[in-house]
């Protein structure tokens, strides 16, 4: 870490960026549910400004986090689904902070790049600089760390995978710090005879591993050092008459994703027989799009995982509450280290979970609000209002926008000319900051939202749009589709599409979901020349 002898600006924060992974929206405390425990994010919550209608701009792992490092669509940085990686040639918010003075950290999860190699290839053939986060080439010590800068991060502890399918540096650390406890992760030890519902999709069970083992708890206790040694660098850095560089710091959690594997106590802190039932109507799949009802007749390893859904979700419920006593310790660290003051805090995830609603699990290709709707809370102690909500609707194509916009830094573009071509140039990227909402001095973007989802297995595409009061979503080469009115219909349990009361409505959403794709395309590069 490297010091200067300016004052840090008032908007040169530092920035702490806090992910989930497949976070049902609805399961938090600060959200309203009736059971989930999360006194550590509610706090955050009540410090900051809650968005409670943040969408994704794709339910999947690899192309949303590609947004949330982009700025872009998934047309604009092409990872359309998981499997594609992110080029390396597209610039990231990360690498703009970076370039701009800040020190870049990161912690957990990436998922930028393919977790599997190519298929059909041999793995001696594969290049580990091409496929740096593939599971195999770590298990066979091929691939022992990430490239840095990352896509701009100086530093990454990485880990992937989820539960005991974990690999990376955590899986090294466990094995050479905790050898005599390693098997409970690579036996994925039980702490009593599973139910079936161990061999489902949801694969759900007691974990025996201790929770300071924990994938979860090692990555946030790497972020816990960072901070630390961040502080103790800035304090002698201020001894000096000086300051450290501002970070960028992201610690990405790969929970609540599947398997639902809660270590003790968490596994037992919620009774099955009190979750709340799922959201779902009798004879609902006759009226929606026909891969939906297949997907819930198809059996999932044998049986319909809905009898267990209960004990699913209380799983589920003990992993939330697992995550927010790490982020209740990595945010205490914050403040012990006289960090709070100057650093902009923002928890997030990159998709929903559907839950067992409508008969459904995991993310798609559905777009129940569950699965396209995430958290989203920003808090700067003394700069943003405090316990603040928003309910416009926004996107995460209006994180990384915002993050610069907070940091004063200008969104990558790439070569232009000194003189631009026209004046009604578009912006680089499709998002808008939600900086004036923040400061509470305006409205935040354009009260839609965009979500794309291609499902190449399936032949079909997905495209939906979020408005205030619908969710619209269409389905390339077919005449079906879905409507539904969310403020009459909040459960989305009454498809509209085919209502011929609401035809007009439908069509006028599907001409404003075709404006929003096209307002939304890539903008860049930008023209150099008239010709």
């Amino acid at each position: 870490m490297t010091a200067n002898h300016t004052d840090r600006s008032a908007n040169r924060p530092n920035f702490l960026i806090l992910t989930t992974d497949q976070h049902n929206p609805t399961c938090l405390g600060y959200a309203g549910h009736p059971l989930v425990r999360t006194p550590n994010i509610d706090a955050l919550a009540a410090r900051g400004t809650v968005f409670d209608r943040a969408y994704v701009s794709n339910p999947l792992c690899t192309p949303s986090r590609a947004t949330l490092f982009t700025g872009l669509t998934t047309r604009g940085h092409r990872v359309r689904n998981n499997g594609i990686p992110l080029s390396y040639d597209v610039p990231t918010m990360p690498e703009a902070l970076r370039q701009a003075g800040y020190q870049t950290h990161y912690a957990g999860k990436p998922h930028l790049r393919t977790s599997l190699t190519p298929l059909g290839l041999p793995l001696d053939q594969v290049d580990p600089a091409e496929f740096p986060e593939a599971r195999e080439l770590w298990r066979t010590g091929r691939t022992k760390h990430l490239p840095t800068p990352y896509y701009g991060f100086e530093e990454v502890k990485f880990v992937n995978g989820h539960a005991h399918g974990s690999w990376g540096e955590y899986v090294n650390w466990l094995e050479r710090e905790h050898p005599d406890q390693a098997h409970l992760f690579h036996d994925r030890v039980p702490l009593e005879p599973p139910s079936p519902a161990a061999d489902f999709y949801t694969s759900s069970y007691k974990w025996a591993l201790p929770f300071e083992l924990h994938p979860m708890t090692w990555t946030c206790t790497r972020t816990i050092e960072y901070l630390n040694r961040y502080g103790r660098e800035e304090r002698e850095a201020v001894g000096r008459d000086g300051h450290c560089k501002p970070f960028m710091l992201w610690c990405s959690i790969a929970d609540p994703h599947v398997p639902l594997a809660p270590t003790a106590p968490y596994c037992y802190r919620y009774d099955p027989d009190e979750v709340p039932p799922p959201k779902r109507r009798d004879g609902e799949y006759a009226d929606l799009p026909p891969h939906i009802g297949r997907i819930h007749a198809t059996p999932k390893k044998g049986s319909d995982i809905d009898p267990y859904r209960n004990e699913c979700a209380a799983h589920y419920y003990g992993l939330i509450e697992m995550i927010d006593d790490n982020l209740g310790a990595v945010l205490t660290t914050l403040r012990e280290n006289g960090l709070e003051q100057d650093t902009v805090v923002v928890f997030t995830a990159d998709h929903g979970e559907a839950l067992g609603d409508h008969g459904m699990w995991g993310k798609g290709p559905y777009h129940y609000d569950g699965v396209i709707r995430v958290p989203l809370i920003v808090s700067w102690p003394g700069r943003f209002g405090a316990d603040a909500r928003y309910d416009g609707v926004v996107s995460l194509l209006d994180f990384a926008p915002t993050i610069l916009d907070i940091a004063g830094v200008p969104i990558p573009e790439g070569s232009r000319p000194p003189r631009t071509v026209g004046s009604a140039e578009f912006p680089p990227w499709p998002g808008h900051s939600l900086l004036s909402v923040l400061a509470g001095e305006g409205e935040g973007s354009s009260g839609m939202a965009l979500v794309e989802d291609d499902q190449d297995d399936l032949g079909f595409r997905l495209r939906t749009l979020v408005t205030q009061r619908y969710r619209l979503t269409a389905y390339s080469g077919q005449t079906y589709g879905e409507l539904f009115d969310l403020q009459e219909d909040p459960d989305e349990v009454h498809n509209l599409w085919d209502n011929p009361h609401r035809r007009v409505l439908r069509d006028e959403l599907r001409i404003a979901l075709l404006d929003k794709i096209i307002s939304t395309d890539h903008a860049l590069p930008r023209r150099m020349g008239t010709s």
